[in-house]
């Protein structure tokens, strides 16, 4: 008996795609201004379809972040047509916590769009915008609070690291620690502290630096950076210096005698004697991004940069 094979036949379905979401942060602005803490944001849907219901995170990016108390604002968004926006404000005042030094910490804003990733997107990689925390007033200052909290330690006993960033001022100023360098050659990483100075100058906390330098990056204040001004006290001992790396390795000495220029910007030191000591302003003068300073027996100041 002879057998026919047998034929298959294999249909294939084609399923026509009806079209995806895609969700974008289309703008973003942040108001920090005069004790504002405000963010805006334009979430859009650039797709054919509905993204149906997602969140919407702001998050106030920190350095050091907070262990506790982080300043995030979320929204939830029922919905959203292909084609359609929707503007969403975070009020980051409320969130000023101790354990967040009161947003001080806060460098930057960023949105997040469907972190949970709730929605189907034809493009999953686009959801995210951020905007740096600046002023915009053309003058960025850290005044050493509180906060910070009078006691603060930073340096050896506080477990820090020379490069590690301690301090992130609203304005865009961010300081870290450094290590300090002698007359003589090689040098030490001691400790710097919060407190009230022993003889009065500046605005009540100031910083104390004790065989310790702290430097002061300047490049995320918004605006060129073309004058920075601090007040110091010095008790005894000699001091450090650095102007945009330079030099290199940094100056040794008393700030009075420091070089002008350093890496083209000009050094003006004035000093009024007090009791154990001297007290006086530095400023410098041309294009400043960085600047170190470091004492034995050192308090500074109202460190301002101005355009």
């Amino acid at each position: 008996m002879s057998m026919k094979p047998h034929i298959l036949i294999l249909s294939v379905v084609l399923v026509a795609l009806t079209g995806c979401a895609d969700l974008v942060v289309k703008n973003l602005e942040v108001d920090w201004e005069s004790g504002n803490r405000i963010a805006t944001a334009e979430i859009a849907n650039i797709g054919s379809k509905d993204a149906g219901s997602f969140m919407v995170y702001f998050n106030g990016d920190e350095d050091p972040e907070s262990q506790n108390h982080r300043p995030q604002v979320r929204h939830n968004v029922p919905g959203l047509d292909g084609g359609d926006s929707v503007v969403l404000t975070a009020d980051f005042a409320p969130l000023a916590h101790p354990d967040n030094n009161s947003l001080a910490n806060i460098y930057q804003i960023t949105v997040l769009v469907d972190p949970k990733g709730m929605v189907k997107e034809s493009n999953e990689n686009n959801n995210s915008r951020s905007v740096a925390v600046r002023t915009g007033s053309g003058e960025a200052c850290v005044d050493f609070g509180p906060p910070p909290a009078t006691g603060t330690q930073y340096g050896n006993p506080a477990g820090h690291s020379p490069g590690d960033v301690v301090l992130v001022d609203p304005g865009g100023i961010k300081m870290s620690v450094q290590n300090f360098r002698w007359v003589s050659g090689g040098g030490t990483f001691n400790s710097g502290r919060i407190e009230t100075p022993p003889v009065s100058f500046g605005s009540g906390q100031t910083l104390r630096s004790n065989n310790l330098n702290f430097a002061f990056d300047f490049t995320n204040t918004g605006f060129t950076v073309s004058k920075v001004v601090f007040d110091y006290l010095d008790l005894g001992g000699f001091e450090n210096l650095s102007v945009n790396g330079q030099p290199v390795p940094v100056f040794a000495g008393e700030l009075t005698a420091a070089p002008s220029p350093v890496a083209g910007v000009n050094v003006a030191v004035t000093a009024v004697p007090v009791t154990g000591g001297k007290k006086g302003t530095v400023t410098l003068t041309g294009v400043i991004q960085r600047m170190w300073v470091g004492g034995q027996e050192l308090w500074v100041d109202n460190v301002c940069a101005r355009h």
